[in-house]
């Protein structure tokens, strides 16, 4: 058995394999407060399914593949430990300024637009645990000013009375050179060994960041400081507690890179917003498989909805320089917009729009008000449940009954009667708005990088996305929707096909091309040079995991620009070292290729000038992808999958319509469904809008398409 999670804001999902083929899911509301008791009580009930018990299960369990919110939990909370930062004397206000436009990371749109309240992000370290030490290390590498030891014991001395208890080190280029940084935490290290300072981190920048931007590796160091308690002792004691019920596999933990590691070799800042990950890369396997070239992922959840892209052979579903929370970092992340619109969203009245959902959400505790647990705000939930798309007998499996008549009067109170109008076209209005956010985020995460969105296929999962999909497909102008098997964990579902990854990246400025001169790169030592220390590095990291070289896949990819331009394009290097002219050659050619498909070939001039800004190894150890098991058609009509019929309202009709309602595990390949319809599964609907016809086929992909597009 392999048991694979994903904790979202609302729902755990949970999705375990076993040898023989058999796949059980099981979702439970997340226990925010102790989260691995969400994560036991889905496993509970898998371990029922398994007609065993939890310590049974683990016992037969290789595997647990686990994506936690802790870090970004912490991260909203601001309940990390006091920290202290070390800088370079002279730029010990680079991180309090921070960038141009620090004020807007991490906001949504309509923040951004009120320029009179903006307000720059509450800092992780206070301007006052900021200590300058004197020293100075060149661009290339070379002390100019050595360190003393006797200023860092003075400088920590004062930072450990003001009752610091955790070190962040951030020196003026010691990603070029970490003889300083190394130097502090030595002189750390002996003036507060470790009963005196437990386990809060001394980090060093170098060792999370070796690339340029003093700002940005300053703060991805200060968020691997201010998670690391959460990450060491919480997932130490769920691991521990894991062991004590007889689990003696390893706990996997998702990261954000799209990979995997033990907790020994996660990073805390790796596990920021690792859950949607599994979903992006479960997609990227099914769309491989199963021939999609360009296809937009969409996961709507009871918290969020995450967008992202997978496009056969380019990294563009990668964002290397991204925001967690408010700040810039520099680590290599998969690239998913979220936005607040969830089952959970709560709707409200605005005084210019009319209604407004989100972010604000219900989350599991107390949840939507027809979850009948003290919620009183209308949400998502409610307006889908009072339009007739929910079964209230039957809801999370029938575990979790729903209330129409709390949810009814929510909405009435909030929404119908301050606007005037009926509870249905309250809810109806509900949902119009969260699904045209929803296209409006789908279209700008895929126009932004230079893609047509008729081109995508839309891939719809998540416990809402289903119920949701002919709506932001419609908003989208998306003709088709393909919603996966095990939708409602598909998140889940994704890490079990998860890899073994580490990445390394060095800034490395290399000019390929001047076209002042007409002079071409030749110092292919320096290229190969930072290439093959990567390689070894992977090794080293792998060979304590127990992998041998022989196991490991690498592959180079390149930041790079063109001259007097700022937009960095990071492309996959069609060769892994630089032998020969035509290996540079190579490199320029799949530059252009990249850059065409991006912005158009109009765009392109092939006679300016070329650069690398960065140089990266992505290494990880391949196993195979989850297979799918083809179904052959049972030659019996779509009748038999048939349940009831019952009153639904659309959005163009003025009254209630007849709607068919289908059992989805009952389903066959052939069978197509026609809207309006609901196709019922365990812990998620399928709603099939008038004008659209769905079709299951052999591998439980069911596929929808507006009537009229082939």
């Amino acid at each position: 058995m392999e048991i694979n999670v994903d904790i979202g804001g609302t729902f755990t999902d949970c999705l375990a394999t076993a040898d023989d083929g058999t796949i059980r899911t099981a979702k439970a509301l997340t226990t925010h407060h102790d989260l691995s008791i969400g994560f036991l009580r889905a496993v509970a009930d898998i371990a029922d399914a398994a007609q065993t018990d939890v310590d049974g299960l683990l016992e037969s369990t290789q595997a647990i593949r686990y994506a936690t919110t802790l870090g970004t939990n912490a991260l909203i909370e601001r309940n990390g430990p006091r920290l202290g930062l070390l800088s370079t004397r002279g730029h010990e206000d680079t991180v309090p300024i921070g960038r141009c436009r620090q004020w807007a990371d991490g906001l949504p749109a309509t923040a951004t637009r009120d320029l009179s309240r903006a307000q720059r992000p509450v800092p992780l370290i206070e301007p006052e645990q900021i200590a300058a030490l004197t020293e100075r290390i060149d661009s290339r590498g070379h002390v100019l000013m050595p360190l003393d030891r006797e200023e860092i014991r003075d400088r920590i001395g004062d930072l450990v009375d003001q009752g610091v208890r955790g070190f962040v080190v951030c020196l003026l280029n010691a990603h070029l050179n970490p003889e300083h940084e190394k130097l502090v935490r030595t002189v750390i290290e002996e003036e507060y060994p470790s009963v005196y300072l437990g386990r809060f981190p001394t980090i060093l920048s170098h060792e999370v960041s070796q690339r340029s931007g003093e700002y940005a590796r300053s703060m991805t160091a200060t968020i691997n400081a201010y998670l690391h308690r959460f990450t060491s002792d919480r997932l130490s004691s769920l691991r521990d507690e894991l062991r004590g019920r007889g689990y003696r596999g390893e706990l996997l933990l998702v990261h954000n890179s799209g990979g995997m590691g033990s907790l020994a070799a996660t990073t805390p800042i790796q596990t920021v917003h690792a859950g949607p990950v599994s979903g992006l890369y479960g997609s990227r396997h099914v769309a491989q498989s199963r021939g999609f070239d360009k296809v937009v992922t969409t996961d709507m959840g009871g918290t969020s909805f995450d967008v992202g892209i997978v496009v056969d052979g380019s990294v563009r579903f990668y964002e290397f320089n991204p925001v967690i929370d408010r700040w810039h970092v520099q680590i290599p992340m998969m690239d998913i917009a979220a936005i607040g619109a969830g089952g959970g969203s709560i709707a409200r009245v605005d005084p210019i729009t009319g209604i407004a959902v989100g972010p604000e959400s219900a989350g599991s505790n107390p949840g939507p008000a027809c979850y009948g647990q003290g919620g009183t705000e209308p949400t998502v939930t409610d307006a889908n449940l009072v339009l007739g798309y929910l079964d209230p007998d039957n809801y999370h499996g029938g575990k979790l009954p729903l209330d129409r008549r709390r949810a009814e009067r929510a909405i009435e109170r909030r929404i119908a009667k301050p606007l005037g109008v009926s509870v249905v076209e309250a809810a109806r209005r509900i949902r119009k708005v969260v699904d045209e956010a929803m296209g409006a985020e789908i279209f700008k995460g895929v126009t932004v990088k230079g893609y047509d969105p008729r081109e995508f296929t839309v891939f719809s999962f998540g416990g809402g996305g289903p119920m949701h999909a002919c709506g932001y497909a419609r908003a989208l102008d998306a003709s088709k929707v393909v919603v996966p098997p095990h939708s409602s964990v598909f998140s889940a579902s994704g890490a079990a096909g998860l890899e073994r990854l580490h990445i390394y990246e060095r800034s490395a400025w290399m000019v390929l091309f001047n076209p002042l001169v007409k002079q071409v790169f030749s110092d292919f030592d320096a290229f190969n040079s930072i290439v093959d220390e990567f390689t070894e590095r992977a090794v080293t990291d792998f060979a304590g995991q127990g992998y041998g070289r022989d196991d490991i896949e690498t592959v180079v990819e390149l930041d790079m620009r063109s001259t007097g331009q700022l937009y960095v394009i990071t492309i996959a290097s069609p060769v892994r070292r630089l032998e020969t002219q035509d290996d540079l050659a190579a490199i320029i050619k799949a530059y252009f290729a990249e850059y065409g498909d991006r912005f158009g070939d109009l765009a392109l001039t092939k006679e300016i000038g070329i650069s690398v800004d960065a140089i990266r190894v992505r290494a990880w150890i391949p196993r195979p992808a989850p297979r799918l098991t083809e179904r052959a058609a049972s030659g019996e009509p779509v009748s038999v999958a048939w349940k009831a019929s019952k009153e639904c309202w659309w959005a163009n009709s003025e009254q209630a319509l007849p709607t068919e309602v289908y059992d989805y595990a009952a389903l066959g390949p052939g069978h197509r469904v026609t809207g309006p319809a609901i196709v019922e599964a365990a812990n998620s609907n399928i709603v099939v809008e008038p004008g659209w016809a769905g079709e299951m086929d052999g591998y439980g992909f069911f596929t929808m398409r507006q009537e009229g597009n082939s």
